[in-house]
Parts: structure tokens; sequence; C-alpha cells
């Protein structure tokens, strides 16, 4: 505990002590309120999940908020997790430059568990934003005296929010939450804090605060006996049972578990039954090949936010499950085996909010959300199936972003990076993290993956060879399955003797599927990503801001440069699409693609004569992404704010949809599915991030003007 602690009065100890002396009771009963006060937080930090104090000086009436003054006494060094103060008011407001969090400590004597609780905080007064008070009430395990460092303990994510707009009382069932505190203490805290961040706190209001102040007389009414069991088909956690009805354990098959939170400030579940359910994995319906024929197999029904599918790694002992209901919020819980315990605990790597939009003041029009394997890139495929790459546990999987469901699992030996989808061969060619002199493919009829070394000898026509071997950054389709590919060299010596060399260390690649070079490796300067248009036979290399066009012949494989293409069409551009005709480039580009842009857009480029435009597609904000629909007629863009459907011709907006991303999200990219009957969004995702995240919606019943 922090050492700033305030000291405990005689009356404290007199009720500790009593506590401990208590018989266990048989019946319904009240919990003893040890302790109440309101932890302050000033000046919190975006990630501070703290509150600061309004003044226990109003507490006869006067205004709440301003500067603290009061608790100058207790004040501590501003360390994360842990109060400035602590006051008294029953205070759980937002400020511009506060929180404050009111918090209650009950104590139950010899209570080791319960079979119903129910926590009851009147309500004083509430203090709206725009007719909203949204507060959230969390828990955690005490030592019966409210301390500096209770503001940062328990469970990172709360136990409920509540509108609190027109309330009189808060009314909660806490039956999991005592009974995970009761597993190490017999103390039970509850912190209740105002949902609105600082930062969106607006400066006209008045009182410059937002929240609520409870009144100084909560219970907490229980009966003690078994927990209750939780319900056998669902995957929830009620603060204290986590159960999971089904999760793929590899070559174990499917198994059921219950896990229970033992340890609630350091978020330690123990594994407390489990049994197999089908043994060795399950065969899915649909696979591989099967996934690309869009007629073979229906859509599935769809069902807003998936559940998505649990699953365990005999290798790492982490456990994902994408999906838990805690009390009704649809949260991501990632945990691993502590190695050597007996009974199994786990630790808790993570908790993640899965919905598309914090509930109460973001509005979405997307249908639903997943969090998937952590993943670099995607392959569209059929009614809402998608391959993904696993780069945590090396491996590629098919999932179905509307149902959650895990078709076949392409295990691996290192981390997947961008995909390329060769549909006439049935193949998938990928890159790798970290980056390999290997060009790998995994086929979709047979499951195999294999890989070919990516290697070019140069001879100087005088007896003298010099050998590159190049790792692959960036790849696109070529025809007949042939392979471009932005590759690096990473030895970085000129061998001289009229040996080709670049400065860079980059190159540009063609080569078959087999890794065999159709011409030879050209030295380039920044180049960042190549693409084929198959349908003109051009290839376009782009850097972080030139775009550069070359005529392709595909029966001698020659390149040869468009004059005057190789310019600026924008900075830290981050999408690149093409009509499905060739006749139209979509370049994203946060600030557009030409200086005297006065708005967000989106060209609308001749692919030989950037400055030739047709128009431009305008956005709200900074585009990140955009793509073609299959007839070329409508294009889908993306600025994280809004989803926009333009007509290609026209360049109007046809309809805008609210993202409703949450906090810190952004889109990487969005496609369409291969049937075109669904737009994904894949976000951003760094490498090692526990899990990647999708967005999905029905593609809506629009048409553009006919080309």
């Amino acid at each position: 505990m922090s050492p700033f602690q305030s000291p405990i009065s005689s009356l404290k100890i007199a009720l500790l002590v009593s506590s401990l002396l208590l018989p266990t009771l048989s019946q319904a009963d009240s919990a003893i309120l040890f302790d109440q006060a309101v932890l302050v937080k000033l000046n919190p930090q975006p990630t501070d999940q703290n509150v600061e104090d309004v003044d226990d000086d109003v507490e006869d009436g006067g205004d709440g908020g301003g500067s603290g003054s009061g608790g100058n006494d207790d004040e501590t060094e501003d360390n994360a997790g842990e109060a400035s103060y602590v006051s008294s008011g029953g205070w759980a407001v937002t400020g511009s430059d506060f929180i404050d969090a009111a918090t209650v400590v009950f104590g139950f004597g010899q209570t080791t568990s319960v079979s119903q609780a129910t926590l009851r905080l009147p309500i004083r007064e509430v203090f709206p934003q725009n007719g909203f008070a949204p507060v959230s009430i969390s828990f955690f395990a005490d030592n019966g005296v409210i301390e500096y460092d209770d503001l940062g303990l328990g469970f990172v994510e709360p136990l409920a929010s509540v509108e609190a707009a027109g309330l009189t009382e808060i009314v909660l069932d806490v039956t999991g939450a005592v009974n995970a505190a009761l597993q190490s203490t017999g103390f039970i805290g509850f912190r209740v804090t105002s949902d609105v961040e600082p930062g969106s706190v607006e400066s006209d209001l008045f009182p410059a605060y937002t929240g609520v102040r409870l009144n100084t007389n909560p219970s907490l009414e229980f009966t003690p006996g078994t927990p209750p069991a939780p319900a056998a088909d669902a995957t929830a956690f009620d603060g204290y049972t986590l159960n999971v009805p089904a999760m793929d354990a590899g070559s174990v098959g499917e198994v059921a578990a219950t896990f229970q939170l033992v340890e609630p400030n350091d978020l330690t579940f123990q594994l407390t039954a489990a049994s197999v359910v089908s043994a060795g994995g399950s065969t899915p319906d649909f696979s591989g090949l099967e996934l690309l024929d869009c007629d073979a197999f229906s859509a599935p029904e769809v069902v807003g936010v998936a559940e998505g599918v649990a699953s365990y790694s005999l290798s790492s002992g982490v456990l994902d499950i994408p999906s838990v209901n805690l009390n009704n919020k649809q949260v991501a819980m990632r945990l691993e085996y502590i190695e050597g315990t007996n009974p199994w605990l786990f630790e808790t790597l993570s908790v993640t909010t899965v919905q598309s939009g914090p509930s109460g003041s973001t509005v979405s029009d997307l249908a639903g959300g997943l969090l998937t394997e952590p993943a670099q890139d995607f392959v569209p495929l059929c009614h809402g199936w998608v391959l993904v790459g696993d780069f945590i546990r090396n491996r590629i999987v098919e999932r179905n972003l509307i149902t959650g469901e895990t078709g076949a699992v392409y295990q691996f030996n290192t981390s997947p990076g961008r995909f390329i989808l060769d549909e006439p061969n049935g193949v998938v060619h990928f890159t790798v993290h970290p980056v390999s002199e290997r060009l790998y493919t995994l086929d979709l009829a047979t499951g195999d993956i294999e890989h070919d070394l990516i290697s070019y000898t140069f001879d100087n026509g005088l007896g003298f060879q010099y050998n590159y071997g190049y790792a692959l950054r960036w790849l696109a389709l070529g025809e007949n399955g042939n392979v471009f590919s932005v590759m690096y060299e990473g030895e970085g010596q000129d061998p001289e003797r009229d040996i080709p060399f670049s400065d860079t260390q980059l190159w540009l690649g063609l080569f078959n599927p087999a890794g065999n070079f159709l011409t030879p490796p050209i030295a380039l300067e920044e180049p960042i990503r190549v693409e084929y248009e198959p349908v003109q036979d051009r290839v376009f290399l782009t850097t972080q801001s030139n775009l550069a066009t070359f005529h392709y012949d595909p029966a001698t494989h020659a390149l040869d440069f468009v004059e005057g293409t190789d310019i600026a069409v924008g900075n830290s551009c981050t999408d690149f699409t093409f009509s499905p005709d060739g006749n139209r480039l979509a370049y994203t580009c946060p600030t557009g693609n030409y200086p005297e842009d006065p708005e967000p857009s989106i060209t609308d480029m001749d692919p030989d004569n950037y400055y030739n435009n047709d128009g431009e597609w305008y956005f709200g904000s900074e585009p990140v992404s955009a793509t073609f629909n299959q007839d070329g007629t409508l294009l889908v863009g993306v600025d994280n704010e809004k989803l926009y459907i333009f007509d290609v011709v026209t360049h109007l907006i046809l309809e805008d949809y609210d993202l409703g991303l949450l906090e810190g999200e952004t889109v990487r990219k969005v496609r369409f599915s291969k049937d075109g009957e669904l737009i994904y969004l894949m976000l951003d995702n760094d490498n090692h991030i526990e899990n990647s995240k999708f967005y999905w919606m029905p593609t809506p019943n629009i048409t553009g003007t006919p080309l």
C-alpha cells in the first residue's frame, strides 16, 4: 500500500477487529460499511482511469469542483494508478483537469462466499452534460481502509456502466465481484467514476464538471452461500466466474472450461473445471478453395457483433477469448498459463472492448466487429470469410467475421506478413516478418506451405559473377501466376566490375511461382509497394509520395517507363487501388494528391498522366483507404470518421456512414468481400499487439452511373 496513507481512526480499528470475529451468516444480511472517501486525480493523463476531487467544502450545499483545496495535507506525487489525495463528499465527477472517484469499502467478517449480493448507491445529485451522465462502477479487493493506490487496483474493466441521468439510486448485482474479493480478503471496494474523459468536458459547462454526487449511506446486502453457477452455454464473466463453454485446444479438441478470479487486484484466474467436448478438433464445413466459390455455400445469418471462437495454444499457454459477456458489454480477454502452477493459474494479458463505438457516446452504422488473430494483412473471401496471418502463433487462419467461426488453420514456423491471392492457381503467396529471402506459398487445395529461395546471379560477360539474395517486402500478382516484388538485399556492398548495384539496397523483381527470375532485378531508389494492373498491363511503383507508371509486355516481360509519371502526388500515402477496367487510379494520401488541394480528397487520376484528372472524391477529413467495387461504378473510402460511397463518374457522395471507432482506433484499409456483398474494414495493428480488429457492414443497395 501507499506510504502516503491517512491514519486509521480508532473506530475503524475497532470495526476491523470486530469484523474478523463475526460468525458466518446464513441468511440475508448487510455488509459493514468500513470506509468511504473520494480518490482525487489531478491533471490526469489520457491513460489514467483515475479521478480528482470536488472539495468537501461543498458538503452542505456549496459549489463543487475547482482546485481541490482542502486536500493539500494528503497530496502525493502524481504516480500513475495513485490518487493525488483523498477527500470526501461522495463526488464521482470529472472536470477538465481532475477526476473524482467516489469510493466505498465493505467488510464481510468470516463470510467466504455469497449466493447473492446487491449494491445500492443512493444519488444525491446528478450533473449531466448534454443531458447525459454516464458513470462506471469498478471493484477491487481491499484491506478495509481507503488509500491512495486503491485508485488503480482491481479488475481493469468496469463491472458495469450506468446512465445516471434521471436516477435517484444505482442498484447493481455484485455477486460475482464480492466472491472474487472474498478469495483473497474479507473486504471489497467499489469506485464510481464518470465515463466522460477530462478532455471531453465542455468548457462552458456549469458547474464545470459532469457525473454524480452520491449520498453517504451506501449499502451492500448479501446472502451467504455457494456462488451461483454460470449459464452452461454462454461465454460470460460475472466478476468472479469466467465460463468458456467451447474453446479450440488444438490436438486436444474442443474443450469447455470454467475459471474463477481468485486475485482481483493481480487479475489472476484459477482453472476450476475443464472437460473435452469433442476430441481431436473439429473439421470446418468449408475451407481452402471452397471459400473462393461463393456459389457453393450460403452467407451466414447476420448476428451483429460476432462472438468469435476461443482458442488455447498448447505451446504458448495463451488463451484467447474473442467475445466475453461482461454485464451485457462485449469484451475480448487474453490469459496466459503461469507455468508450474497447480491448480492451474492464469494471468490476464489484456481485456479489450469489442463493440464498434463506445456505448451511449458514439453512433456507428457498422453492422458488427470481431477481434481476430494479430495480423498485418488479410485476403477477402466469400460470405464473411477472410484469411488472416497470426504473427504471434505463426499460422494462417480462416476466420468468418460475421459469425467468428474458424475454418482451416495452417500452422507455420514464422510470422506471416502480406498476402497476394492467385485464385486461378488456388494459392496464396506471402511475405514474413522479419523479412526473408524466401517466397512462401500456401496451397489452398492441400493446405501445404512451401517456400522457394529468391536469389539472382549477375554475370558481367567477362567471367565474373555475383549473386544477390533478396528478401521480399511487397508482392503483387502478375500474369500467369508470376510475381512482382519490392526486394531488399542485405549486403550493401558494391561488387563493381559492371555488376548492377543499388545504393538503397532496394530492387524490383519479377519471378515465376517457383521463385525463378524472368528478368534481371532492377535497382530502385525508394520504393514501398508495387502493383500490377492486368487489363492494360501496367506496373505501378510507389514511394511515400511519388508514383511511377510502367507499361509491361507479358510476352517479353519488358518494362517501358511512362515519361512524366515519376512525380510526387501526395505525402505519407496509405493506400493504392485502380478501377477494374484500368482507366482510373485512386492513390490515398492524407493531404490529397496535389499541393493546392483545399480539402481532403482522392484525385481520379489517369494512370499515364496524373494531372489529366477527371475530378476528385472529397472526404470530411484525411482519407486513409479506398477501393472500387466489382463493376467499377462505385468507390468506397474511409477517413477514420465515416465510410463514404462515391459515384465514380460524377464523384458525388451517394451515401456516408458513421464508423463510431473506439478511442485510438484507426483504419488500415477497406475492401469488399469476394462476392461484393460485404464491406470489410481492417484496423491498424503494429507487430506484437495481441489482436487485430475488423469491422464489417453489408454493401448498401446503391448503384453508380454506368461507365
